[in-house]
């Protein structure tokens, strides 16, 4: 909201400046100091004129901006990301619109520099580096940087963009109404970039936090896989100032090793009597303290931070670190199903939360290229899927409730919790994570270009592919012909010729957007 009024009153002061410049008098005696020799483009300090124009020439200054995006991208700050390079379309975009609009010559005694081409109104390299100032500003706030490095950035930002726009002048590249003209468009596409994607602008913390939810002394633990963290520093400063910003004492961190994903962290935290946890991972991570805190009464808040993150998907939690910090500590908690599953002759219990599957999934999940998987994300998935189309189906019988489901190959059965897949798919379109039912799904494609066919009516949002039946209930049996590879929640467990699966419901609270579906 704060973004929408920013915009509104940036797009107002243009009007109004776009006006006087243009059509009164008013400024017609500031802008005849462009009309005088300016610097000499052949002494010192008119070279060192020259070269800062082309360093900020606006297609390095947008190529600056797309750079920290890539790196907010990287950190999971995702709408911060995604303002940045739009951005870049609606300041180089817009001031070259309005200038084939305005048409106003460059001064006349403009130096014979490329920087100092086109029409004059708004100055591109103000808009450009205003645009880049009032984003970095908003960085680092939302990357919760220090005090000392913030208001370093800001100074910073604003000595810039003066001085720019003194070179300009110096230059005589521009009058100076084209140079604030300019500075009032970098603005209103920085705010309007940051409103339009969502951006959480976290208020500077004057010392009177939000109220906590816990009467007395509350504990956080955090429970957080290291190998999914890209930037420790910005994590740690992302959560510190969440829990100053909502009343909440330091977080108690908690790593995952390689051989535990997450149980014996959340023994940990339900021993230290947590108020609250919060798990930093992926989908994983995720499943192994979902399990953990199954019964305890201890609400969850996701930060996801893996390739997938499926439960924060299908709950509506944000992908955005910041947003989902925001929902963790002041969403509204709800209360989710857990599926329990046995494999085998084997008295351990396993637990999903999003989706169990023999067969073809689970094949894709065992043959996806874990290299790959890190340069290219869920994309790397695509690759292992055409392997798996071409396997043969395999015997199996499925029951639920007791009832005889299917007895004949069959290509993937899934156990779903929730229905939703990376990039909006809808695999099980009626599944919910809090209706108390399993979603039962058998694939049986005669041949392999068949799953063309039903990815296609997947994709499309359609539920009625042929060959795919649909089931819901409380229980499930499969058992197969052979061993078969076996997948939970995107990790494999292995070859098993029998799972039994019934659902738990509202085993688990978590915390969630108030208006989350």
């Amino acid at each position: 909201m704060r973004a929408f009024w920013a915009t509104l009153a940036l797009a107002v002061a243009l009007g109004l400046w776009t006006w006087l410049s243009l059509s009164t008098a008013a400024f017609a005696a500031w802008d005849a100091s462009a009309l005088r020799p300016g610097i000499d483009l052949w002494s010192i300090a008119g070279q060192v004129a020259a070269a800062v124009a082309v360093l900020t020439w606006p297609g390095v200054t947008y190529s600056v901006l797309v750079v920290v995006g890539v790196w907010a991208y990287h950190r999971r700050l995702r709408n911060l990301a995604w303002a940045l390079v739009i951005s870049v379309g609606f300041s180089w975009g817009g001031q070259r619109l309005i200038k084939a609009l305005v048409q106003r010559p460059r001064p006349p005694d403009a130096l014979p520099l490329f920087t100092a081409e086109g029409w004059a109104y708004p100055s591109g390299h103000m808009a450009a580096i205003t645009t880049l100032g009032v984003l970095v500003m908003v960085t680092v706030t939302v990357a919760r940087a220090r005090p000392a490095a913030r208001w370093a950035a800001r100074l910073a930002s604003v000595v810039v963009i003066v001085l720019i726009g003194l070179d300009r002048w110096l230059l005589r590249a521009h009058y100076p109404t084209d140079i604030v003209a300019g500075a009032l468009w970098g603005a209103l596409s920085a705010s309007a970039a940051v409103g339009l994607t969502g951006v959480h602008v976290p208020q500077p913390w004057s010392g009177r936090a939000r109220a906590s939810r816990h009467a007395g002394p509350a504990r956080l633990a955090l429970i957080v896989n290291p190998t999914k963290v890209p930037d420790w520093a910005v994590l740690r400063q992302q959560v510190e100032g969440a829990c100053a910003e909502h009343g909440w004492p330091a977080a108690t961190w908690l790593e995952t090793e390689p051989d535990d994903p997450g149980a014996g962290m959340t023994r940990r935290a339900i021993r230290m009597k947590a108020d609250l946890v919060l798990v930093a991972g992926g989908d994983g991570t995720v499943r192994a303290v979902c399990a953990g805190l199954a019964g305890s009464g201890i609400p969850l808040g996701i930060v996801p931070v893996g390739t997938g993150n499926l439960l924060a998907r299908n709950l509506g939690i944000p992908l955005d670190v910041a947003d989902a910090l925001d929902v963790a500590f002041a969403g509204e908690p709800r209360l989710i199903d857990l599926v329990r599953l046995r494999l085998d002759d084997s008295h351990e219990d396993h637990y999903s939360v999003v989706m169990a599957g023999v067969g073809a999934d689970a094949e894709v999940m065992a043959q996806t290229n874990p290299d790959l998987k890190r340069v290219v994300g869920s994309a790397a998935y695509a690759v292992a899927a055409v392997q798996a189309a071409s396997r043969p189906p395999f015997g199996v019988r499925v029951e639920m409730d007791g009832d005889e489901v299917v007895d004949a190959p069959a290509a993937m059965v899934l156990v779903a919790n929730v229905g939703q897949l990376t990039g909006g798919i809808t695999m099980v379109p009626d599944a919910r994570a809090d209706d108390g039912r399993l979603d039962l799904v058998v694939a049986q494609p005669r041949r392999p270009a068949d799953w063309v066919t039903m990815a296609g009516r997947v994709v499309g949002g359609l539920s009625d592919a042929q060959g795919v039946q649909r089931r819901q209930g409380r229980r499930v049996l499969i058992e197969t012909e052979d061993p078969v590879e076996f997948q939970i929640d995107g990790d494999t467990v292995g070859r098993h010729t029998r799972a039994e699966a019934s659902v738990e419901p509202g085993a688990l609270t978590v915390l969630v957007p108030p208006d989350a579906p």
